[in-house]
């Protein structure tokens, strides 16, 4: 009996360590940040995954994903959730792909909010909905 529990924890573990912020996340398998494409995916919401690299560190309110040297900021849809400032590891985000030219006080900010380098004149981002952040 002992070892039946043991491995009905095992399957069911890996789903308990996921902790989801924003709405529920759809189902549906994800697009890794590396393939994704704002011309093909930049129309509907979708899945996007990689692993964070970057955290707000004033509210939470962004994370950025990498996948394979490619990265998009995601974007907590108008502010409406934060995730914790110290979130690390793989992550899906279901939101909106699009290509956001960042402004000087915009690039400033962000700097601000993480103390990393400014991004450039352009990047990749997810104005997301829902983030699920997996380990």
């Amino acid at each position: 009996m002992k070892t039946m529990l043991g491995m009905m924890l095992l399957f069911v573990a890996p789903a308990a360590l996921a902790a989801n912020y924003g709405d529920a996340m759809p189902a549906g398998e994800p697009v890794a940040v590396s393939a994704a494409d704002p011309a093909v995916h930049g129309d509907a919401p979708a899945k996007f995954s990689g692993r964070i690299t970057q955290v707000c560190q004033k509210q939470g309110c962004w994370i950025v994903l990498e996948d394979e040297g490619r990265s998009a900021r995601v974007m907590a849809k108008d502010h409406g959730f934060e995730v914790p400032r110290d979130a690390s590891g793989r992550a899906v985000a279901y939101g909106v792909l699009q290509v956001e030219p960042l402004s000087e006080e915009h690039a400033r900010h962000l700097v601000e909010d993480d103390g990393a380098q400014a991004p450039g004149e352009r990047e990749l981002r997810i104005v997301a909905t829902a983030i699920e952040i997996l380990d």
